[in-house]
């Protein structure tokens, strides 16, 4: 059972300690962490969702995300889901903070997902992608030129096969990815 630190709506620590579960049921504040993996070239890894997951199956993600667990640090979350989720290891001096963002999804009645995102950025070798699947929680890995990402992004039709992404959030992100492209 997965243990959660509960945040206020400002993403400061209560104290108050739950099962990941009940964090979504209740709709408490909490912390995540996601982990865009890029190459020199130009290109980020997406991940596909496994087909068992219960939000969003089947669909293009992030390269890695996960909550971050009671006591642990989003740099660790970082290193710990890139491990579990693709088989790749991180060194968390690689990892470069781009920023957080706050996200409030209503998933279904009873699953609410209120979010503070610790996002990174790590550079992985250009060489051939070289993973091991959690097959529980991805199904497949891409590479995608950023821009090709942002285009099938703005495309109404193309954009269904991707976890929605905020605006905001997506603008944040690629301006930041860009940078470290050029």
């Amino acid at each position: 059972m997965e243990l959660i630190d509960i945040l206020d709506a400002h993403g400061n620590p209560t104290g108050e300690i739950l099962p990941k579960r009940e964090v979504h049921r209740y709709g408490h504040f909490h912390a995540s962490t996601h982990l865009w993996l890029y190459t020199n070239t130009g290109k980020v890894v997406l991940q596909l969702r496994a087909a068992t997951k219960p939000n969003f199956p089947n669909r293009w993600d992030v390269s890695v995300a996960g909550h971050i667990s009671s006591g642990e640090t989003a740099k660790e979350t970082a290193i710990r889901e890139a491990a579990e989720e693709l088989g790749i290891k991180v060194s968390s001096t690689k990892l470069q903070h781009i920023g957080r963002f706050r996200i409030d999804y209503q998933h279904a009645d009873d699953y609410r997902d209120r979010e503070f995102i610790t996002i990174f950025a790590c550079e992985i070798p250009d060489a051939p992608l070289q993973v091991t699947l959690q097959e529980e929680e991805v199904a497949d890995v891409t590479l995608i030129s950023l821009a090709k990402l942002e285009a099938e992004l703005a495309d109404t039709k193309l954009a269904q096969k991707y976890v929605p992404f905020n605006k905001a959030y997506a603008k944040e992100v690629f301006e930041k990815l860009h940078t470290l492209f050029d």
